[in-house]
Order: structure tokens, then C-alpha cells, then sequence
């Protein structure tokens, strides 16, 4: 901790400064582990750079954009038989291990088969797996008329961190999407129910053995009842244990807003997710509490 304050801030000069090649953002937060910091870039690029003097130690390329934090296993940077793992997702839905020291690639899993998935929260490593959470960008998708509008499930999966192995996907809603019976006005078939994406970074309770989520608007009506949800999940199993929905009737999908609206459910949002990490804390006297934050400004407290 650095126990500045804003009177120090005039005082603070600039020790080094690094750009990205080939981008125009980068919204993967850098980790700071083993001397190095570890960051994502929109070209797929993933840098280790030295602490001291912001020099690449390595790169490594990705599929896909890199927008969640990178994950590395805890390590003492002073021994140098070593060999941590280092964890991050793509935009095009790949959880990738890399050697931490090196950057050499140890495993690459493909987490939801749905062509639109998307991986953005940071995994979470927990007990020699790793946790992901799963989005989608079928949201944008649906604003081509044309479009099958819509069949993703958001969800979290469990993956053997040493060797990238799926031991567990759960999805965020429950019943497989299937055809409606009923057509767009471009002719293009409907689907449902879908949606329930999964923004954000796990959170780990290792005392009641859950893994904990939030989950955003619903694509098809009628709304899904775990969309803009807080879900919980069996850490070893991926059961769903329970869940809060927030608000419900929330249906909503990038047609609504342009594309002639022919793929936009007739709830028509307010597309309310809950996108943030929920934070699981502990009050004076032991009772344990789950905060969780939802767009439209509201926050929930969770026995």
C-alpha cells in the first residue's frame, strides 16, 4: 500500500510508461506478481513487463482480445526452480495456462462450444482449479434481422489448472433454448429461452463450498428467472444452489436499439445487469454477507 494522499500526488514523477502496439485500448488490468506485471492487449497480445523498468520479459498471442486480469499462481520470485501457472480468457471464449517465468503456452481450453461466447471476467484459482465465468456478445448478434435470435446460456466453468481439463460447466439458466415455433419479420426462426451472461469474476466461499456470480439481462422473453441474478453454485459440482433475482421481466438484446428491432423480445429491457464481481464479507460477530451491484444502482445484501 502505498498511503498516498493527494497533497503527495504533485510530487510523483514518472519512472517509465508503456504503450501498446497495434491498439487502441487495453481493458485487462495488469496483476503484479514474481517482479513483473502481466497485462492483456486488444490485439490479443499478452505482456509480462518488468516491475522496475516497464522492459517486455515476454509476450505471448492469444486468439482473440485478452479484456479480463491475468491470474498467476502465488510464488516465491526468488526460486527459480519455480514454475507458476499463469492463467487468462480471449474474447472468442479460450482459457489459456502459460509458464508465468516464460510465457510458453502449457494449455489452451475452448470453455462453451456456443460460437458467441465470450470470456471478459478474470478467471479465479482456487485449489488447483480454475474458474471461469462465460458471456457472450449474441447480445449483438441479434440486431441483424437475419439473425436466429437466441441461443447462448451464460455460466460458469471448472477447469483442472493443471492440465486445462473441464471438470464442471454450469450454465446460469437451466433449460436448453429450443425453436419457439415462431419467426421475426425477416423470416428468421426464434429461439428461447437465452441470455443470463456472465460479466464477471467469480467469487470463492470456501467455508459453505459455493462459487458465486452475477448474471445480466435475459436475450428472448419471457425473460429467464436467474437473469440479472445473483447465483450460487456448488464449488465442487457446479450445481446451482440457489439464486436472487434482482429484477425480473428484463429482456434485451442490441436489436431493440437499432436494427429495425425485428430480433428485440417484447419486454424490451431495461437491461439491468448485475456486472460487477459480487463481494462476500464478514461483519463484527461472524455473520458472513454477499454485496452484489446492479446497474441500475442498487445494492443487494445477501444472508
Amino acid at each position: 500500500i502505498a498511503r498516498l494522499d493527494a497533497a503527495d500526488v504533485p510530487r510523483l514523477d514518472l519512472k517509465w510508461a508503456f504503450g501498446f502496439p497495434g491498439a487502441t485500448q487495453a481493458r485487462s488490468q495488469p496483476t503484479l506478481a514474481g517482479g513483473a506485471i502481466y497485462v492483456g492487449s486488444q490485439d490479443g497480445t499478452v505482456y509480462a513487463l518488468d516491475f522496475d523498468t516497464g522492459c517486455v520479459r515476454w509476450t505471448f498471442k492469444a486468439d482473440a482480445e485478452v479484456r479480463n486480469s491475468p491470474v498467476v499462481e502465488p510464488w516465491n520470485a526468488g526460486d527459480r526452480t519455480a514454475r507458476p501457472r499463469f492463467f487468462i480468457g480471449d474474447f472468442i471464449g479460450n482459457a489459456y495456462a502459460l509458464d508465468a517465468q516464460t510465457g510458453k503456452p502449457l494449455w489452451k481450453t475452448r470453455v462453451d462450444p456456443h460460437p458467441r461466447a465470450t470470456l471478459t471476467g478474470s478467471p479465479r484459482y482456487f485449489e488447483g482449479r480454475l474458474y471461469v465465468s462465460i458471456s457472450a456478445n449474441e447480445w449483438a448478434s441479434a440486431a441483424d434481422p437475419a439473425y436466429e435470435c437466441c441461443t447462448f446460456r451464460g455460466g460458469v466453468a471448472a477447469l483442472d489448472a493443471q492440465t486445462g481439463r473441464m471438470i464442471w460447466h454450469a450454465y446460469s439458466i437451466q433449460d436448453e433454448p429450443k425453436l419457439t415455433g415462431r419467426t421475426n419479420s425477416a423470416g428468421a426462426r426464434q429461439w428461447g429461452p437465452a441470455g443470463a451472461p456472465v460479466w464477471n469474476s467469480p467469487t470463492i466461499d470456501a467455508k459453505r463450498r459455493r462459487v458465486y456470480v452475477g448474471s445480466g439481462e435475459a436475450y428472448t422473453s419471457p425473460a429467464a428467472a436467474t437473469s440479472d441474478s445473483v447465483l450460487a453454485f456448488d464449488l465442487d459440482t457446479g450445481k446451482l444452489v440457489w439464486h436472487y433475482q434482482g429484477v425480473a421481466d428484463d429482456a434485451w438484446n442490441m436489436a431493440c436499439f437499432i436494427g429495425g428491432s425485428a430480433n428485440c423480445p417484447p419486454e424490451n429491457g431495461p437491461d439491468l445487469d448485475i456486472g460487477a464481481s459480487t463481494i462476500l464479507t464478514t461483519l463484527p460477530g461472524g455473520r458472513d454477507l454477499l454485496i452484489a451491484g446492479q446497474k441500475s444502482g442498487d445494492v443487494y445484501a445477501l444472508d
